[in-house]
């Protein structure tokens, strides 16, 4: 059993750096296709304002197209089933950093420049599945603008193996919960 948990966790880290790197990939082809936007169009027209907005939409699609990868592999990848009822927890998950550090690294993580996003705290509620082990999964972003949730939820997933959750315990033991952290983070220009 501990074997086959060790694999099923070998195989979530995997895939998700697979998945990680479709984000990479979504931003290399959108720099490209603007540069070359620039180049044909070097100042601003109403068809370069148009083809960026479609370069945009091309980028947030994709980065959705992987997130909803992420979802589907995390679903195929749980080893660990809630029990029927939900122990009680005597200590709270946590961020080993803390949670001003993750709040940081997950900050650091979004780009949206290419969005002329810059709400600022933009409030946001990510809940995540953390199970017994730390290791997170599930994860669901909740504000405004669903295209910037889409993108902070990416950014999670891009910090996901840069530090390490301490699971929740109930009387000493790890165990499996749900992670709820209202976050505000802040977009520049």
């Amino acid at each position: 059993m501990k074997r086959l948990s060790a694999l099923a966790c070998i195989l979530v880290f995997a895939f998700s750096n697979a998945q990680v790197s479709e984000f990479e990939k979504a931003d290399s082809r959108y720099e490209r296709k603007i540069k070359s936007l620039y180049k044909k169009y070097p100042k601003p027209n109403d068809e370069r304002t148009k083809q960026e907005w479609l370069l945009t939409e091309e980028k947030i699609s994709s980065y959705k197209g992987a997130l909803e990868k992420i979802s589907e592999e995390d679903k195929k990848a749980i080893t660990e089933v809630p029990p029927p009822s939900a122990p009680k927890i005597t200590k709270e998950a946590e961020y080993e950093a803390g949670k001003a550090s993750f709040q940081k690294l997950l900050n650091e993580s979004v780009d949206l420049t290419f969005l002329n996003f810059a709400v600022n705290p933009y409030k946001i509620t990510l809940k995540f599945t953390l199970d017994s082990k730390g290791n997170a999964y599930d994860v669901r972003v909740k504000g405004n603008n669903q295209d910037v949730n889409a993108f902070i939820e990416a950014g999670f997933y891009r910090i996901r193996d840069k530090g390490k959750w301490k699971p929740a315990e109930s009387n000493g033991r790890p165990v499996l919960s749900v992670v709820t952290l209202p976050l505000q983070l802040n977009f520049s220009k």
